[in-house]
Parts: C-alpha cells; sequence; structure tokens
C-alpha cells in the first residue's frame, strides 16, 4: 500500500475555534503550542466537557463546542507547555 507523501498543505491542523470559527493553519504537529489561525488569533482547546466529543446534545448541535467536538480552554498566565 502506497502511502501519499506529506507536504505543504496537506498536514495542517485545521482545528476550528469553537466560538469564532477561525482555523488552525498550523501543521499538524504543533502541539502543545496554541492553536493559531490567520487573523492571529491564538487557542488551545480540549476535549467538550458538555457532548463528551460527539459534537451533539439533546439531538442538537452542542451548544459548548458548536458541533466541534473541541471547545476553547482559558489557561493561567502560569501555564507553561511541557
Amino acid at each position: 500500500m502506497n502511502e501519499q507523501p506529506r507536504g505543504l498543505g496537506k498536514d495542517l491542523c485545521g482545528r476550528v475555534h469553537a466560538h469564532t470559527g477561525a482555523e488552525c493553519y498550523l501543521p499538524d504537529t504543533h502541539y502543545p503550542r496554541p492553536h493559531h489561525s490567520l487573523t492571529d488569533e491564538t487557542w488551545h482547546d480540549g476535549l467538550c466537557t458538555q457532548c463528551a466529543g460527539s459534537g451533539i446534545l439533546a439531538d442538537a448541535l452542542c451548544p459548548a463546542c458548536n458541533g466541534t467536538a473541541f471547545e476553547p480552554l482559558t489557561l493561567p498566565e502560569t501555564y507553561q507547555a511541557g
């Protein structure tokens, strides 16, 4: 089985901010650095605490993550990535 080569534009994170809809343009290997959009918005996110990552709550889009399965996190100012 031949795998497609990794390359520019193919391996982007693409994670979407749950509230603003901004898309992360960094490579998918940027963790634990924060997500970063083309409009200079940065954020950290984690598995949604309301829908547990399904994106659906009570047969509708989850209001906490807007169906993205991840919600933005607010980290303390003293946070340092490992």
